[in-house]
């Protein structure tokens, strides 16, 4: 079968660029979790360029479309026919602005949820939606359902799902302050010992701004 699908294309792992060069140990837990559902997938690191999002949202038209043609031209010469990726950013552009079939991680996590072998009996964890997802808002029901197969009693914040705040990532350079205040509301509504989301921006910036609370991402009570 790995040889069939070799020959037919190819499943990339695409970390995103925050995985990719900053927390790569997420890079390196979702790894882990594909070999371990025995995925076959590529990695090239070479040659994938970022998906375009910043670039786009600024309004660097032509610097978006730079960015999409390496990324197709590279897609086509190594037969790709499929992408996994850890970003929520990446996983909304790849589905909406480029024709190739594309998985978030937690769906993949999800479809092979019977080799998990976790048993975390009923501890009450909280979990954070990343804003990435209003685009993609098929994502909300993944998460949740993978936390509570390995037995966690998922949590709500008052603001989640398409609700959920920013937790200020996004403008922690321009405005330090501003964003350790938007992480500050966010993490005072929780009311458990651990917050677990899907976002490597997200689970970084709340990290360096929480006290007393464990921030952990999702492969990181998986494995």
């Amino acid at each position: 079968m790995a040889i069939f699908g070799k020959l037919f294309g190819k499943v990339l792992y695409y970390p995103g660029c925050s995985s990719k060069f900053v927390n790569k140990d997420i890079q390196r837990g979702h790894e882990h979790l594909l070999t371990s559902f025995e995925i076959d997938y590529v990695k090239l690191p070479d040659l994938e360029v970022c998906c375009g999002l910043p670039a786009l949202h600024l309004g660097y038209r032509d610097d978006f479309q730079s960015l999409y043609n390496k990324n197709m031209k590279m897609f086509r010469n190594q037969r790709i026919k499929m992408i996994i990726t850890s970003c929520p950013t990446c996983y909304y552009m790849f589905k909406k602005h480029y024709p190739i079939e594309v998985k978030h991680i937690s769906e993949v996590i999800l479809d092979n949820i019977e080799m998990l072998k976790k048993d975390y009996k009923g501890e009450k964890i909280t979990f954070f939606d990343p804003c990435n997802f209003l685009g993609a808002n098929m994502l909300y029901d993944q998460p949740r359902e993978i936390l509570k197969n390995v037995n966690f009693d998922v949590q709500e914040l008052p603001f989640n799902r398409e609700e959920s705040l920013c937790c200020g990532f996004a403008v922690k350079e321009n405005s330090p302050k501003i964003a350790h205040h938007m992480a500050q509301l966010i993490l005072k509504d929780v009311k458990t010992k651990k917050l677990i989301t899907t976002c490597p921006n997200c689970y970084m910036h709340l990290k360096e701004n929480s006290e007393g609370i464990e921030v952990l991402e999702l492969n990181e009570v998986l494995i």
